[in-house]
């Protein structure tokens, strides 16, 4: 039995939503400015967290990072007890239209990456933006020197960004479809991406836009797409939310403790599990006893179709998940996305359209290319990994939506 040809009509009519899509980034922006948020919040990747008292380290050490940047503390201490006081709320970013990446967190004067769908303005996106390698918050280390850098991404790059950006808005999917031509798959390789984002900014900057230290980041990022292509994912998913009886995936992530999705027909409801690790190929013994489980919200990259899921574009990726599937006597779902991107034109391999019907029928949720952070809070990114999403949210869902389908 073919199992691809059995698409519900609910799941084409979201997957065709999403596909006509067209996200532009348009602007940088500051958070409360465009959010829609009021008052003192944070925003993190993955479902909600149940419990501030068992916060896995990593994105506990980012929210007290934010907390310190927002100058509602001055010392670590006194973050921590706004943090436990609740004086502080903390919001799944995909609730309200944003994705950022591992234990990345958003606070209301951090700027933003702004897309807009060309075809419809109103729709926009979030992200924060890539600070580069070196001591970023999305790593999930505490100190001074993340503190600084976040200064410098929000306070000295943003606002040059802006400039430029405002001045020619850019297409991001024509720069995504080079990418995975280039054998990117846009999320653990986006190297290809990110020069072709940077040469686009620095041909359009003009004179004095740029400093020095802004060009060699530009020059030197090599994941600077991937929270634009986060952000421009999202705007697509966004566009297929709410068809009725529709088991499009349109939101996924962790927050180190648990993993989850949300489906086009129940926008908003998350079906969450206990996260796994990620599995590193080759793992030695350190990675696999401090890895911690799924964390971010870039897991919608995968779910979108780039990704772990574009291995058949990306051959280097290819080459470290065959390697894991071998090592852990996993299976690649080739099966589980059908759908071809009509604006996607030169990576002709690409597939999107993830539906839980679907995943259920197959048996089998999509592989998802994910950083790799110390559970511990203290040694950042450990390595990359791939996260073999597990079937039992996917069938929640499928099961709620039956559930609201039956004759009452």
């Amino acid at each position: 039995m073919n199992l691809a040809l059995r698409r519900h009509p609910a799941d084409s009519m979201a997957v065709d939503a999403m596909t006509g899509c067209r996200p532009r980034w348009t602007a940088i922006a500051t958070a409360r400015d465009v959010l829609g948020v009021a008052g003192r919040f944070l925003l993190h990747a993955g479902p909600p967290v149940p419990d501030r008292s068992r916060l896995a380290l990593p994105l506990r050490n980012s929210l007290l990072m934010a907390i310190l940047f927002e100058g509602w503390a001055t010392d670590r201490q006194g973050a921590e007890d706004l943090l436990m006081s609740e004086a502080v709320r903390l919001y799944p970013a995909q609730d309200h239209g944003c994705a950022i990446p591992l234990a990345d967190v958003l606070s209301p004067s951090m700027q933003v990456l702004v897309i807009e769908d060309g075809d419809c303005p109103s729709r926009r996106s979030f992200s924060t933006l890539n600070g580069g390698d070196g001591p970023v918050m999305r790593i999930g280390q505490y100190g001074e020197n993340v503190l600084q850098r976040l200064r410098w991404i929000n306070q000295h790059l943003a606002p040059r960004l802006q400039t430029v950006i405002a001045r020619q808005p850019m297409d991001v999917l024509p720069v995504a479809d080079a990418a995975l031509a280039a054998g990117d798959d846009c999320h653990g390789r986006t190297q290809q991406g990110s020069q072709l984002v940077a040469k686009a900014l620095l041909e359009q900057a003009s004179p004095g836009d740029f400093d020095d230290d802004i060009r060699r980041f530009l020059e030197q990022s090599a994941a600077f797409f991937l929270n634009l292509w986060m952000a421009a994912v999202k705007c697509c998913l966004l566009a297929a939310e709410d068809v009725p009886g529709s088991s499009v995936v349109t939101a996924a992530g962790g927050n180190g403790e648990q993993f989850g999705i949300q489906v086009s027909a129940m926008p908003g409801r998350w079906f969450a599990v206990a996260a796994q690790a990620p599995r590193v190929p080759g793992a030695d013994e350190q990675t696999r006893q401090r890895a911690l489980g799924a964390i971010g919200d870039s897991a919608i990259v995968d779910a979108f179709g780039s990704g772990a899921m574009a291995r058949d574009l990306a051959p280097l990726t290819a080459e470290r998940l065959d390697r894991v599937c071998a090592e852990h006597g996993q299976t690649f779902p080739a099966q589980l996305l059908q759908h071809r991107h009509p604006q996607l034109l030169a990576s002709q391999a690409f597939r999107t359209g993830l539906d839980a019907r679907q995943a259920c029928r197959l048996g089998a949720g999509p592989v998802i290319s994910l950083g790799v952070l110390d559970r511990q809070g203290l040694l950042g990114r450990l390595d990359g990994g791939f996260f073999f999403s597990p079937l039992q949210p996917l069938q929640a869902a499928l099961d709620a939506l039956e559930a609201a389908d039956a004759p009452a």
